[in-house]
């Protein structure tokens, strides 16, 4: 019943034990097994993340046994890709910390390694920064357009101590965080608290409505870089993972070539248009990155630029092009395509199922390629792994996305694993176990079918 990472078992239902925390980890071995006696057990891993997975499996034979958990024995293998993510969007919709607290201890439970936390958007920002107090009183805060004819508010802001609190929980599970700011793009909530960051100075609100914004981030405003050096600056001292994301996917360019004070910034640096200059922007946000200690995480939309900071790794969403051309030009990459990973997609066309932009199944998300088997073997080297993401237009709490995530989170996590040696009637025979495993441990999971 266990995921099938498992590479031998000899397991006895026939007998029983209980535990009770008691449990011996050592984290270099020549192996990972499980071995689980009377009343006592014993993970053993080539690694402290597969000691941590050996763990993640006892967690599940006590979501399936209770207490009681049945005496066995079993190896199991390393992972095949050393990055299993997953992003969560707080932004369109607030969550919770006590919510992304149950989410992630499942994720960690069935070996996923990476906690990609989206804070900031057009609709909202989420954490504060020493000096810039309107974060925190303008930019978390937008109008609810879903009621008509009622004066509401959609609000949310984690102070230090719930980020932290977060840090520390995952830190618990082997779970590294991954802090974004979205830049220069999809920034409507730090304009409407700070318009001198912009390219026309103009008040705007929070953006009420999901889409992409003409209004963007200025590259010529000293103020702005100050301010991003703070930011930033801020993440690295709260986050202590090596990464930090830049974002930079869907950005309009109008707003620069229109601006004098950008034309003046392109002609200074010999950059020809938008795209250039979004390059630039790139390589300087990771270039602040870098000396505040971590590496620069971004989007795809990145390295359409001519050529950016080498040390940005990229993730691929719209599909596996961004991955090819990264990896062509030396970038580590990380394959979450729109077409399997994204999770606010539906399962089916089924009447009963939630109203999503595209459909994908389970065994969508389970066929993903993240070997990537068609490109040269040393642009395969580059990829580190792969990660599903979690955009919150259209779900409104900790439950909602639940339901989107699992089970397709559990098919994502054997191909992460696994690669190449996933096997789907592996996967499909675990559909009861799944479903135990979620409901045992107060996880929302689709009963929708997982092939069409």
């Amino acid at each position: 019943m266990l995921t099938p990472q498992i590479l031998s078992q000899d397991v006895g239902y026939d007998r029983t034990t209980v535990l009770d925390g008691n449990i011996t980890v050592f984290d270099s071995c020549d192996h990972n097994s499980v071995s689980i006696t009377d009343g006592h057990a014993t993970v053993s891993g080539t690694s402290k993340e597969s000691a941590a997975q050996g763990l993640g499996y006892i967690r599940q034979l006590e979501a399936l046994f209770g207490k009681k958990v049945p005496v066995c024995e079993f190896e199991y293998s390393d992972p095949a890709f050393p990055y299993r993510g997953f992003m969560i969007d707080v932004c369109r919709h607030f969550v919770p910390v006590c919510e992304l607290k149950r989410i992630i201890d499942i994720m960690s439970m069935i070996g996923f390694n990476y906690f990609h936390w989206h804070l900031t958007e057009d609709q909202g920002w989420r954490f504060s920064v020493d000096g810039y107090p309107r974060l925190e009183k303008v930019s978390s805060t937008r109008v609810n357009r879903e009621y008509v004819g009622h004066e509401l508010y959609h609000k949310g802001f984690y102070s230090d101590k719930d980020l932290r609190e977060v840090v520390a929980f995952c830190s618990e599970r082997n779970v590294t965080v991954i802090p974004e700011i979205e830049i220069p793009g999809h920034a409507t909530a730090l304009l409407a608290a700070y318009p001198e960051f912009g390219c026309t100075g103009k008040v705007l609100e929070v953006e009420s409505r999901w889409g992409i914004f003409h209004d963007v981030l200025n590259p010529a405003s000293e103020a702005l870089w100050t301010f991003l050096d703070r930011a930033i600056g801020k993440l690295a001292s709260v986050f202590p993972g090596p990464y930090i994301h830049i974002g930079g996917d869907e950005c309009p360019h109008e707003q620069w070539e229109e601006n004098e004070d950008c034309r003046k910034l392109m002609r200074d640096n010999n950059l020809k248009n938008g795209v250039e200059l979004q390059g630039w922007v790139t390589s300087k946000a990771a270039g602040i990155v870098s000396r505040h200690g971590k590496r620069a995480m971004g989007w795809d939309e990145v390295v359409e630029a001519p050529s950016i900071d080498k040390s940005v790794i990229v993730m691929s969403w719209r599909g596996l092009k961004g991955a090819k051309t990264a990896s062509s030009r030396g970038h580590n990459v990380i394959l979450c395509p729109s077409q399997g990973l994204y999770f606010d997609k539906g399962y089916t066309k089924d009447p009963f199922e939630p109203e999503q932009w595209g459909v994908y199944s389970v065994r969508d998300t389970f066929d993903v390629d993240i070997s990537m088997k068609g490109i040269p073997q040393r642009q395969r080297d580059l990829i580190l792994g792969g990660q599903c993401n979690i955009w919150t237009e259209q779900m409104h709490n900790g439950r909602e996305i639940e339901y989107m995530m699992f089970p397709r989170a559990f098919a994502l996590a054997d191909s992460l694993w696994l690669g190449e040696n996933k096997s789907w009637e592996k996967m499909r025979v675990r559909r009861e176990a799944v479903r135990e495993i979620c409901w045992n441990r107060n996880i929302v999971c689709s009963p929708a079918r997982w092939e069409d």
